[in-house]
């Protein structure tokens, strides 16, 4: 199941994420997500250890309309959600790799910052795309990040709950995403919470690249389904038989 949050890192998060900056992060991830999933009014969106409830409050500003679920392993983190939400999305207790919903429940299915916490990632991305019948969404910070990479391990960004994250990069969750769903259409957008100078076009060619501190990849979700022949079975056609009448006296056509 992975690590779950206790009250007093729950406290610790909420009160991270209430600052300016890490906000502000916050709003552009749920853009970001909102540009690559496009939702529409009315549709089903699962948040996947949505903890505090924040990508969810982000998400009904910028998109209002969404049916919104979050789920999470941590009571205490849906504590600090539920007040932040005042419902304005339904709460489930429970765990990433076994998500107490039907097949294709939802039409999106969120997992933001949360891989980083799972005991099993392959686990976590199947269950998603489980629920999901539309895209499924994965939002993390990159281990191969230029600015994040020394402090990996020390408590990404002040917050020493990361120290017990686990961080993976672009390219591992591709691996496990094609493992699981095959060749399916795949999108990712980085973000760089400290742009490169060179100009609005270097800045947009490097969001494209592997290389951002936080990165988010859609997945669109195709059916798979398993095909073989059908064998068809016909009685042999007849021979039409003629009548006595037919064979004696047939009209003369010339």
């Amino acid at each position: 199941m992975g690590h779950v949050f206790n009250f007093q890192e729950a406290g610790q998060y909420a009160q991270w994420l209430e600052m300016d900056r890490h906000r502000d992060a916050a709003e552009r991830q749920s853009q970001l997500m909102v540009k690559l999933i496009k939702p529409a009014y009315g549709d089903r969106l699962l948040d996947i250890g949505c903890g505090t409830g924040v990508t969810l409050a982000c998400l009904d500003q910028i998109k209002p309309g969404l049916d919104l679920t979050g789920l999470d392993a941590s009571t205490y983190m849906l504590d600090i959600a539920g007040e932040k939400l005042n419902n304005r999305a339904d709460l489930f207790k429970g765990t990433a790799e076994a998500l107490p919903f039907e097949d294709n429940a939802f039409n999106f299915a969120v997992v933001n910052l949360t891989l980083e916490f799972v005991e099993s990632p392959e686990k976590v991305i199947a269950e998603a795309a489980r629920v999901a019948k539309d895209r499924l969404y994965i939002g993390f910070f990159n281990r191969l990040s230029l600015g994040a990479v020394p402090s990996l391990g020390k408590g990404l960004h002040g917050n020493a709950v990361f120290s017990k994250a686990r961080f993976l990069s672009t390219w591992e969750i591709r691996q496990i995403i094609r493992g699981l769903l095959g060749k399916v259409p795949l999108t990712s957008r980085t973000i760089t919470y400290h742009p490169p100078t060179g100009g609005r076009l270097l800045g947009r060619l490097f969001h494209r690249l592997p290389y951002g501190a936080y990165t988010g990849l859609s997945v669109s979700l195709v059916p798979r389904f398993t095909t073989r022949p059908l064998a068809l079975f016909a009685d042999k056609p007849r021979p039409q038989s003629m009548s006595i009448g037919e064979q004696y006296f047939k009209p003369d056509l010339r």
